[in-house]
């Protein structure tokens, strides 16, 4: 039996879970599947269209999101989203070129509506997530939950590092294609450098989980909001740093890199008193990072040990999967074909985009039984999808989050919603090298909910002050 019929197998798992928890109506666990479903990636199959588990996960929600209303300031946030995503399937129908899709689902007649589905559900979390947190108690928990479900996903990276340690083979990879490989790697200097993905099916999507994590961790212990407890807290939070390191994800590398700047700079409370505490972690990473690289890497050619660790240099690595590798591949990079298609050969579309998924007909990308090629990119897309106009309402829901930064420093001092506030700012920046649209709403979602119940709660204050 292959992999990818097991594969099979964990989406129905997935399904059935989350319409068992929607009809018991589990509305905390069935949150629960959704968060921890983002992870678990490898459970794919080809059924008209590649379907995830969190697609699977999203379908009770979309019923529930359908038949319940949100609180104002979620409806004036999500309102023009859905607005364009109405202009963009009109677009995409108008404008379709008769171009014969690899299956049914995924041809130019289908594949607006496959899309439509994947954009709306996104934004159908929000408020299924303010539903759910609707209390000070659930508002707390809320960051538990995420904790712990995400150092689920952290610990099957550790174990992947284990086995790779070991020189023992992992669960495969399944590529867009259609194939399957036993591992994920690269080169540099003749030396292949082997990369993490754990069950999120590809090292950039294992990454792009865990990065939000990451920065939330950093804060909340920078601002002694311990999980558990400070050693517990400190030793996920390495964990979570290293594995993210060791997926050798160049997108993500780089958006780790911007939110180290830009991070602290919208919340600056986080250098206050706590420098010290973050340079001393960082400066173990690294030394962890150094003591066990050589695990992770073999030669390509005949080189002696001190020959290898000598060649290698962890810089050099991070630097080569990183800048240098967008720096040597811009050319040929599939980003740099579709925005140059669009300005140059199409310009036209640039106000609305080609229409939601229909960039696959329009540009001269490979093609394959899966559909076509994906670009990596989540803004490039964004912009062949949905246009000028879907970047403007993502800079305005970015606004948004700026917004409840100051709401949230003025009256509540909140660290959850912070929290929440921070892994919506990492979305948009993981969004730069890969489809990390989801992270963008799932915390967005998760800070309107803490934005809910702290006006309430400071509303009541209020009004108890007033009697």
């Amino acid at each position: 039996m292959n992999f990818e019929s097991i594969a099979l197998y964990g989406l129905y798992i997935f399904f059935f879970l989350a319409f068992y928890l929607y009809a018991k109506r589990a509305w905390w666990s069935l949150l629960g599947l959704l968060i921890i479903s983002f992870g678990f990636n490898s459970f794919t199959a080809l059924a008209g269209t590649l379907w995830f588990p969190y697609k699977v996960v999203m379908f009770p929600i979309v019923i529930f999101a359908l038949q319940h209303s949100t609180i104002p300031f979620a409806r004036k946030i999500l309102t023009p989203y859905y607005f364009v995503l109405t202009i963009s399937v009109i677009t995409a129908f108008v404008t379709q070129p008769s171009v014969p899709g690899t299956t049914f689902l995924q041809g130019p007649m289908m594949r607006p509506i496959v899309q439509v589905y994947t954009y709306a559900s996104m934004a159908m979390m929000v408020p299924f997530i303010i539903f759910v947190i609707n209390s000070e108690d659930r508002l707390y928990k809320s960051l538990k939950l995420y904790y712990r479900l995400s150092e689920i996903i952290i610990l099957i990276g550790v174990v992947h590092f284990i086995y790779i340690a070991a020189g023992m083979e992992f669960i495969p990879i399944l590529r867009p294609g259609g194939e399957a490989n036993t591992q994920a790697a690269f080169g540099v200097a003749d030396t292949s450098v082997n990369r993490i993905y754990g069950f999120s099916g590809e090292p950039k999507t294992l990454a792009t989980f865990i990065l939000p994590y990451i920065f939330i961790s950093l804060y909340n212990f920078l601002e002694k909001n311990y999980n558990k407890s400070k050693t517990y807290h400190l030793i996920t939070l390495i964990l979570a740093t290293l594995t993210m390191i060791y997926t050798f994800s160049s997108a993500i590398l780089i958006s780790s890199a911007l939110g180290i700047i830009l991070i602290p700079y919208l919340f600056r409370r986080w250098i206050s008193n706590s420098f010290i505490t973050l340079i001393a972690v960082l400066v173990f990473m690294a030394f962890m990072y150094t003591q066990a690289g050589q695990l992770f890497t073999r030669s390509n050619t005949p080189q002696t040990r001190g020959e290898v660790e000598q060649s290698l240099n962890l810089m050099d690595i991070l630097y080569e999967r990183s800048f240098g590798r967008v720096e040597e591949e811009a050319e040929e990079r599939y980003e740099s074909t579709a925005l140059n298609h669009i300005f140059h050969e199409t310009p036209a579309y640039l106000l609305t985009g080609y229409g939601l998924g229909m960039y696959n007909y329009h540009l001269p990308l490979p093609k394959h039984s899966r559909g076509v090629e994906p670009i990596d990119s989540g803004w490039v897309v964004t912009l062949l999808d949905l246009g000028i106009l879907g970047i403007f309402i993502f800079l305005v829901m970015f606004n948004n989050i700026l917004t409840l930064r100051n709401i949230n420093s003025q009256f509540f001092n909140s660290p959850i919603l912070n929290s929440y506030l921070i892994g919506a700012v990492t979305g948009f920046l993981a969004h730069l090298g890969n489809n990390a649209l989801y992270q963008i709403f799932l915390f967005t979602g998760l800070a309107l909910a803490a934005y809910n119940v702290l006006e309430n709660k400071h509303y009541q204050e209020q009004q108890e002050e007033i009697d």
